[in-house]
């Protein structure tokens, strides 16, 4: 199942809810946020309207893609009911291929996410109380 998180995303002028896959396995150094292209066609983002960009190719296992870039040009903050959470900034990765949402160690660090049982989809936040349990959000494919 992998564990998943509701997310809130501001991209250029808009607001976008959806969930993102919690990978570990995405290492970066600073905060990352993979975004499927249908994700900006569907919501009818223009590239141009995230700025500047660097083209960097990725190493993943299906082998290395080139993405896009867009170094910190987007905000976020995790959705739960319990709690309004805080915004951060960052870098969104435009993949061509991907059809989920899927953030970086870096953001996962920064959301002080802590993933308690990765196939059963159990996580919590590190200042949490330690019996707190939170259940993945359901998957949203684009």
């Amino acid at each position: 199942m992998g564990v998943r998180v509701g997310i809130k995303m501001r991209i250029a002028d808009r607001e976008v809810d959806t969930s993102a896959l919690v990978n570990s396995g995405f290492e970066t150094d600073t905060p990352q946020v993979i975004i499927p292209n249908k994700l900006l066609i569907k919501f009818g983002i223009k590239l141009d309207e995230l700025g500047e960009y660097n083209k960097i190719e990725y190493d993943t296992a299906g082998g290395p893609i080139v993405m896009y870039v867009y170094p910190m040009s987007i905000s976020l903050r995790v959705v739960v009911p319990d709690m309004k959470t805080n915004w951060i900034y960052a870098d969104a990765v435009i993949s061509p291929i991907e059809r989920e949402v899927i953030l970086s160690d870096a953001t996962i660090e920064e959301f002080k996410i802590v993933i308690l049982s990765p196939k059963s989809g159990y996580w919590r936040f590190r200042d949490d109380p330690p019996n707190k349990v939170r259940e993945s959000a359901k998957p949203v494919y684009w």
